[in-house]
């Protein structure tokens, strides 16, 4: 892993795309991870088949969104988490179909909706003029009010749809999944994924994979694959076994970065007949002379690479996105850590000086080197500062949207913050009837349908991502769909 070249930046046919990495067909893209046909889009992390996405997390099918987190099928949205088919509106939650909406939770079908409240068009529109999100302290404004709005009304326990016996999290016409976290699009008979669709089938432990691949186990970063197993970065292969970044290959073992090859171990050519008897050995080899880590943990054939081998310290993974630690307790865990480098960027320009409306803002603006609000005290890995791209403030201009106060690093953190973590709770539905429910005398079918009439809370249960310490009101699908559905 050390020996062999890699490349800075990773991606297949990508045009003008500077500093983005790891993208499929990507055109005009700036600061983009992850990107899959998709144009015109920045500081982005996985838009698929999208165009104009700027800050967002997963948003595909969809055109001139801003803040926008696991949705798709959108059109000139702002500020939409769990948000699908929507047009022209800003903060949505868990909205479906709606558009010229402002400030909604749960909507379907809608129009002309200000906080859920129904206005006629006209008074909508009035209304409207009030929440101009091109002003800085009106959209922080909004963005508080949202969030109380948002806290005060249920939320599905899961966001799952079209989909048969699944467990997890953002889950769409998928089937079979247990222990799912963002599983999109025909992922069948799955167990334990984080990101992963477009025909993703029979599959454990993957993080970040599909694109008709099937047969994966414990692999990150791969796509049309097949048998693939202990692995990251794979495409277009066959075979694989503790490999990074093989491409177009099949029966590789031990191998970085190869591509158009067959039958390759660390690197090195063999033919069919002598593959076979020397893998056979290897994999003798570590079973019986396991590789043993700082913290005393036992690695034999079957499990991934050891995270001391990793090319990257904890605090540069995207785990550290999900799961900050201290630097102390990731040392602590056998992680590695690496201080990042001292910033002295010559800031000219600080955050509470820009102007408030995006009408005042010239293009001037492109030449500052804007202070980020944080400075650098967050945990998100703030970059303390930050530059305005020409792209960017075109794009800002036509949404409407206030100049951001915080560098790309922190609004990122700060946006996955809608989204809960990947470990299930077993809870209760808090939605309560007029009465404590009984027991024992009843079953639990009994029950709910006493608890549909009124009579009782409803006895439902289920496994959700909602932590019980959370302040989220959180129901069961069946006192979801008979409240908002």
């Amino acid at each position: 892993m050390e020996a062999v070249p890699r490349p800075a930046l990773t991606g297949t046919n990508l045009v003008n795309s500077e500093y983005s990495h790891a993208c499929q067909n990507a055109k005009n893209c700036y600061y983009t991870f992850w990107a899959f046909f998709t144009e015109d889009s920045q500081y982005t992390w996985a838009p698929l088949l999208s165009r104009q996405t700027f800050d967002s997390y997963v948003t595909d099918k969809s055109e001139q969104t801003y803040e926008t987190l696991l949705s798709d099928r959108l059109y000139r949205v702002r500020f939409s988490y769990f948000t699908h088919d929507c047009l022209e509106s800003s903060f949505l939650f868990d909205c479906v179909g709606c558009s010229y909406c402002f400030g909604c939770v749960n909507m379907r079908k809608q129009k002309y909706r200000l906080f859920n409240k129904q206005f006629f068009k006209e008074e909508y529109l009035k209304r409207m003029k009030y929440w101009d999100i091109g002003s800085y302290s009106r959209l922080d404004e909004a963005k508080k009010k949202f969030k109380e709005f948002y806290l005060s009304v249920p939320h599905r326990y899961a966001d799952i749809v079209n989909s048969v016996n699944v467990i997890g999290d953002v889950i769409r016409d998928s089937k079979n999944c247990h222990m799912c976290f963002s599983a999109l699009e025909d992922v069948y008979n799955c167990k334990y994924v984080y990101f992963a669709g477009l025909g993703t089938k029979d599959s454990y432990d993957i993080s970040v994979a599909g694109d008709l691949s099937e047969l994966l186990y414990e692999v990150s970063y791969t796509i049309r694959a097949q048998r693939v197993r202990f692995s990251s970065g794979v495409t277009n292969s066959i075979d694989i076994d503790y490999c990074d970044w093989a491409r177009t290959s099949s029966n590789l073992f031990g191998c970085i970065a190869l591509k158009n090859k067959q039958y390759c171990i660390l690197n090195k050519q063999y033919d069919r007949s002598e593959y076979g008897v020397l893998i056979s050995k290897i994999k003798k080899h570590m079973d019986e002379v396991p590789y043993i880590d700082a913290k005393g943990r036992t690695y034999k054939y079957g499990e991934f690479f050891p995270p001391e081998l990793s090319a990257y310290a904890y605090n540069e993974s995207h785990a550290f996105v999900w799961y900050p630690k201290a630097k102390s307790e990731a040392l602590e865990d056998g992680l590695q850590w690496r201080d990042p480098s001292e910033r002295k960027y010559n800031i000219t320009l600080e955050p509470e000086k820009l102007s408030d409306h995006i009408r005042d803002v010239d293009d001037s603006i492109l030449q500052e080197v804007i202070g980020c609000l944080h400075r650098g005290v967050c945990n998100h890995t703030c970059a303390t500062a930050f530059r305005l791209t020409k792209e960017e403030l075109i794009f800002y201009r036509d949404m409407q949207i206030a100049l951001p106060r915080l560098c790309p690093s922190c609004r990122h953190a700060e946006r996955i913050q809608w989204r809960n973590g990947f470990h299930l709770y077993k809870r209760k539905c808090m939605c309560s009837g007029t009465k404590s429910h009984a027991t024992g005398a009843i079953n639990k079918y009994e029950n709910w349908i006493q608890h549909f009439h009124g009579a009782v809370a409803c006895p439902n249960e289920f496994e959700t991502t909602y932590a019980p310490h959370k302040p989220e009101i959180v129901y069961c699908d069946q006192c979801y769909k008979a409240e908002f559905l």
